[in-house]
């Protein structure tokens, strides 16, 4: 699983990716998280917004950042 965070450095954000990085280290997923600031990937998609997530290339949020339980139920309905 390919789980990518562009984010523009904000709070939010970045506490998204820690919880991110938890729940990848609780459900045992093989792949780091990745953190990118650079936006330019994302814009040229035709996505607009300050944080985006991705799960094997699929968006899954953007500008949203959802409790540490509703992350992991993302992540799990990924895994199956």
């Amino acid at each position: 699983m390919r789980i990518q965070l562009y984010d523009r450095g904000l709070p939010p954000g970045k506490q998204l990716f820690a919880n991110l990085q938890t729940l990848c280290q609780r459900l045992q997923i093989d792949d780091d998280p990745e953190y990118f600031k650079d936006m330019t990937r994302v814009y040229s998609m035709g996505l607009q917004g300050n944080t985006i997530l991705l799960i094997d290339g699929e968006v899954v949020l953007i500008d949203k950042y959802p409790p540490l339980k509703e992350l992991e139920n993302i992540l799990s309905d990924y895994l199956k």
